[in-house]
């Protein structure tokens, strides 16, 4: 195995030599790349493919100084400290070595007009652990690592080692590392390393005649190997051989199993799975999945890499300004090619982009456009340390989610009423067909979604041939039938994702993704297609309700909303609205409370066999390689499950309405809004209402965020209605709400809403730009067809409401459109945009609305929901210039 691969670097502005660090890296096989002088500021964002980067700017926030390592991403690691201080700035991180040991390497870089003292030094030192490589320029001379002489600051770097309790020692080159520009001023030594506990029989360091600095890069060599991560494990690729797959599965399968109890189901689940896996890795070549390597360069680039080296090392011997020319003009070639090569490998890529339903690889290109590179940052454990590794950063994840899987506590002495057996209702049969199952698993599983922690993923479901089916299906029927829901479908692995915006370092700042078995899901899927029937015909779900349920969108709700507030508008009316924000509704429900509620409104046998899916469920955390202990739910919906939003949507069904109050839920988005001539008559008969909805949030422990939560009042008067309180805490009054992904103003212009687009609507296009724009070699048939089904949903969402709002506001949709596809065309100024929209077949933005609008109304005349077909009755007279006519001529 080959050593480990470190190098130093003072880049003097590391953006700048982008493409030459790449070349670098691949030429050297550099494991970890320890940069000086970075010149970055938090604005601006550097990555290489294949490493992860990791930076401490100066503290000044300005672009210069500053320190950064890039890593390989196979290579485990974590991030460890920072120091930003004038007189020193370093980027830590740790590695495990296969010796068990951790390694911290360091990239230091410290300003030369600043002086550091002995102490500062050693505090800098003993802050790295008992085995670290601190690299970096130092801007310390003294004869004792190979300078020329000796300045202040090196007799302080000096001291500081020899007196360190745990003596240091140093790594250098022994040869020049800074080349003055001026020939005036002579080379020397100042890019070293200074380690602690590693013997100098296995590391050495030697300078490298590489890179476009005024500094050489200093390569180390450490006869000591880091763990890597294992490569992800997939049973199957593109390389799978089905036909095989199948043929192994249909000759091990269990036909007519014995299902009688509960072990002889749990036994067959865990032999399926043994089937499944076995059959997957058979059908699958071994080199099926090479690992991702660079392409080498052509050879005229390597050519010109050799030709710099070499006039690199004339000029660092002769020091003659024809040397130094002749070296400028080689950096300058290279740097040419260089950029070259990455726009015709880029000019490739996009030409061979396609929209077909085979390669899909125009829609593979846009999501993935440079985006920000989210630091893997330490997060804070509930003793106020920092979790840094990755099996420390699943721990106290693990931790934080178990406290979040609890119900919320009592606030009352509400207890759950008696069921007698008179009030359980009857039985309906239940029973899965092999063919049923097979049209759910052709028609509804998403090929392309993860596996759970059996690995089998959707793919491995849909290629089973038909008697492993009809297994299934007596399987499920087995599970119905005992009301016993099997204990390995129960765990789930939970993957942390950041929240943009957010402190990394809090672990509430990181929104939980469930992984669960693809056969749980699957049976999920054929269960709800029992209980939605049941659901439907029996009217347990409340017409106000629209989440998760089928035909019901998010517009129909918000236009439930707005067409109340405008008829308060018609009839000089104040609509005061409370919007409400459930804290962790999911994942703090009261399972008793739910089981409850499932008993009084599912038959016996399907609450039963709901009883046995929701209580005893486990999860595990993972971080990259790394697994956490599993843990109790104690609380909750599973997160990620097909079942979850209906068993939620059940819970509180029952919320407390009132005729002659509007109440609009969306799954947890709760709207409940007051109309009247007089606004304090408006806010008393909300403030009545919510003293029952404060009693009903109370008795089934649902917490409401009541600093997240709004009042709002819609009116075309300048005064506001009364403070409404919620358990006895005043809610927040606003101008506006953000409801479903709408904004609602006070007065209903749209103009807040549009604008938001407007922003959102800018920002992707500029992330598409590299696809779209004039220069691009993407054909202009695809360019269109990005506009139409990625830009142009941005806009669009909420059209049918917000068509209604003045010229002014739509013209600024239409500016927008009307510059983007003027940046897809390249069109000189002088074409009008009506052309550019004609020739590219693209309605103006008006013509747009007016269509949508037309679309929407014909819809809801046959809406299942009579709330929803309720709103297609319009008002032949309106007080106001605007209203809600389905009609282009009242856009």
């Amino acid at each position: 195995m080959a050593p480990l691969r470190i190098s130093t670097w003072n880049a003097n502005g590391v953006s700048q030599h982008k493409l030459e660090l790449s070349q670098f890296l691949l030429d050297k096989h550099i494991d970890v790349m320890l940069l000086s002088e970075t010149h970055l500021t938090n604005k601006y964002n550097f990555n290489l493919r294949g490493y992860t980067f990791y930076a401490t700017n100066h503290p000044d926030g300005k672009a210069h100084g500053g320190t950064g390592i890039l890593i390989r991403n196979r290579i485990k690691h974590h991030r460890y400290k920072e120091l930003a201080e004038n007189y020193l700035q370093a980027t830590t991180i740790r590695i495990k070595l296969d010796s068990g040991k951790q390694l911290t390497l360091a990239a230091v870089y410290c300003p030369p007009r600043f002086t550091i003292s002995e102490g500062e030094f050693m505090q800098f030192f003993d802050s790295l652990g008992d085995h670290f490589i601190a690299a970096g320029d130092y801007n310390a001379k003294h004869t004792h690592w190979g300078s020329r002489l000796v300045t202040p600051k090196g007799k302080q770097l000096y001291n500081a080692i020899i007196k360190a309790s745990n003596k240091l020692d140093h790594v250098s080159p022994g040869r020049p590392t800074y080349w003055p520009t001026d020939p005036n001023k002579l080379p020397d030594l100042i890019d070293f390393a200074i380690t602690k506990n590693i013997p100098r029989n296995l590391i050495s360091a030697e300078s490298l005649s590489d890179l476009s600095s005024d500094h050489s890069p200093v390569l180390i060599n450490l006869l000591s190997h880091p763990v890597t991560d294992d490569q992800p494990l997939r049973l199957t690729s593109h390389k799978t051989k089905w036909i095989c797959y199948r043929k192994y599965i249909s000759s091990h399968i269990t036909l007519n199993p014995v299902l009688n109890v509960k072990d002889d189901i749990d036994s067959l689940i865990k032999t399926l799975e043994s089937n499944f896996v076995t059959a997957a890795r058979i059908a699958t070549p071994q080199n099926a999945q090479v690992p991702y390597t660079q392409k080498k360069t052509n050879q005229q680039i390597e050519q010109l890499v050799l030709e710099k080296r070499r006039l690199r090392r004339e000029w660092q011997s002769h020091r003659s300004p024809y040397a130094r020319q002749r070296l400028k003009d080689a950096t300058r070639k290279l740097t040419k090619a260089l950029k070259q090569q990455e726009a015709n490998s880029q000019h490739r890529y996009i030409q061979q982009l396609s929209s077909s339903s085979t390669k899909n690889s125009l829609w593979k290109a846009h999501p993935t456009l440079c985006p920000p590179t989210e630091t893997v940052m330490p997060i804070r454990n509930q003793l106020g340390g920092w979790a840094r590794s990755d099996e420390d950063r699943a721990k106290t994840f693990a931790g934080h989610l178990e406290n979040v899987f609890q119900p919320n506590p009592a606030t009352n002495s509400f207890t759950i009423p008696t069921l007698t057996s008179d009030s359980q209702l009857q039985q309906e049969p239940m029973e899965f067909r092999p063919n049923e199952i097979a049209h759910i698993i052709k028609n509804q599983l998403n090929p392309k979604k993860s596996p759970g922690f059996d690995q089998i993923t959707p793919k491995m479901i849909i290629e089973l041939p038909y008697c492993a089916v009809c297994t299934l299906a007596q399987l499920f029927n087995a599970i119905t039938k005992l009301g016993y829901f099997p204990e390995r479908w129960k765990k789930s692995i939970i993957i942390m994702i950041p929240k943009p915006g957010k402190d990394h370092t809090n672990p509430s700042s990181y929104r939980p993704i469930s992984l669960l078995s693809c056969l749980s899901k699957l049976f999920e899927k054929c269960l709800l297609t029992r209980i939605n029937p049941y659901l439907r015909i029996h009217n347990k779900i409340p017409s106000h309700q629209f989440g998760f349920r089928e035909k019901h969108g998010t517009i129909e709700q918000v236009n439930r909303i707005t067409s109340e507030i405008r008829s308060a508008f018609e009839n000089r009316e104040y609509c005061t609205a409370i919007f409400l924000d459930v804290s962790q509704a999911f994942d703090r429900v009261w399972l008793e409370g739910l089981t409850h509620k499932i008993r009084t409104t599912l038959p016996n046998n399907t609450h039963k066999l709901l009883e046995s899916y929701l209580y005893d469920r486990k999860f595990a955390v993972r971080c990259n390689s790394a697994m956490s202990d599993d843990y109790v739910i104690r609380a909750g919906v599973p997160q990620g499950s097909v079942l979850g939003p209906t068993l939620y949507v059940l819970y509180t069904a029952d919320i407390p309405t009132s005729r002659r109050l509007t109440t609009s839920t969306f799954a947890d988005d709760t709207a409940i809004l007051s109309r009247s001539r007089c606004p304090m008559q408006a806010a008393a008969q909300l403030a009545l209402h919510m003293v029952e909805v404060e009693k009903w949030l109370s008795d089934w422990r649902i917490k409401v965020n009541e600093q997240k939560s709004k009042h709002v009042t819609f009116t075309l008067n300048r005064q506001n209605c009364p403070p409404l309180t919620l358990n006895n805490s005043a809610l927040p009054q606003a101008n506006e709400v953000t409801y479903l992904g709408v904004h609602l103003d006070r007065r209903l212009t749209w103009r807040r809403h549009i604008e938001a687009k407007r922003t959102q609507l800018k920002l992707k296009a500029n992330s598409l730009h590299w696809l779209i724009n004039a220069r691009s070699s993407l054909s202009l048939e695809y360019k269109v067809l990005l506009y139409n089904s990625v830009l142009k949903p941005i806009w669009t969402y909420g059209s049918q409401l917000w068509g209604n709002a003045s010229n002014s506001n739509i013209d600024i949709v239409q500016r927008v459109q009307s510059k983007i596809l003027r940046t897809i065309t390249g069109a000189p100024w002088y074409v009008r945009n009506e052309n550019i929209q004609k020739d590219l077949n693209i309605q103006p933005v008006r013509d747009v609305i007016a269509e949508h609008k037309v679309k929407y109304y014909s819809k809801l005349s046959s809406h299942p929901n009579p709330l929803a077909r309720g709103l297609t009755r319009l008002c032949s007279r309106s007080r106001l210039r605007r209203n809600d006519l389905p009609t282009s001529d009242r856009i």
